[in-house]
Formats: C-alpha cells, structure tokens, sequence
C-alpha cells in the first residue's frame, strides 16, 4: 500500500463543505441586498406618488387619505405591506393646497431582515428604516 492511498477522495468532501459554508452567507448577503434594495425603491417611489396623488386632490380634507391609498399600492406592489410605511406632509402654505405653494411627502419604510428569528430581536437589528423626501408643486392654475 503507498503512503496517502487511505486518504484518497477527501479532498473532493473537502471541497463540498468548504463550497457550503462559503456559499451560504454570500446567498445571504444578496437575498438581504434585495430585500434593502426593494425598500428603498419603495420608499422613494412611495413618497413620489404621495405627493402626486395629495396635490391632485379636489379638496384640502381628501387629500391625505389619496396620498396613502397611493403610497400603499406603491409599497404593495414592491412586496411590503401598508402597515410597514408612513407619511408625512408639510405644506409651504395653509391652507395646503394653495396654487402655488408645494407639499413635502416624507416617507418611511421598515425593511425587516431575512431569517432573523424574533429571539434574536434584542442582540442584533432585525429591521432598518429607509426614509425619503419629495416636494411637490400644486398647480399654479388650480381653483381656489
């Protein structure tokens, strides 16, 4: 018998658990990036539509409910629910749709993590906030 023959073939079983375990947090990372990635064209396209659709309105008291019936099909259709979003608005002038004044959307998104358990909650950060800001214009030639 040579010297090694009883140590034939393990390299390639090294090989394949080395593969593994590199492997696994690498697909991680990239389903995490997604995942972030996804959050912020969400949130920025959240905050764009909420302005569009708030300085639209036909009235002053409608126009909120139309901004996060906008943003919520936004983050809807970028696979979060409405309940993991927000908005703000601020208005140049009151009342707030003034022709000519503009409206500030500030939108905030909560990205949770992937496979992150909830007992892990306290040790590491299991969700991020994205937040993005849009002003809009409200026509010049609008009714008053």
């Amino acid at each position: 018998m040579t010297r090694g023959a009883g140590e034939r073939g393990t390299i390639l079983v090294e090989a394949v658990v080395l593969v593994a375990l590199l492997s696994l947090p690498v697909f991680y990372l990239v389903a995490t990036l997604a995942r972030l990635q996804a959050g912020a064209y969400a949130v920025s396209a959240a905050a764009r539509e909420g302005g569009r659709a708030y300085v639209t309105a036909a009235q002053v008291d409608l126009a909120p409910g139309r901004a996060v019936a906008a943003a919520g099909l936004v983050l809807d259709g970028h696979g979060f629910t409405p309940e993991e979003g927000t908005l703000a608005f601020t208005c140049s002038e009151d009342p707030c749709l003034t022709p000519g004044s503009t409206v500030r959307v500030d939108s905030t998104v909560q990205v949770s993590l992937p496979l992150i358990p909830d007992f892990m909650a306290g040790i590491v950060p299991t969700q991020i906030e994205l937040v993005s800001s849009h002003v809009e214009a409200v026509e010049e030639f609008r009714e008053r």
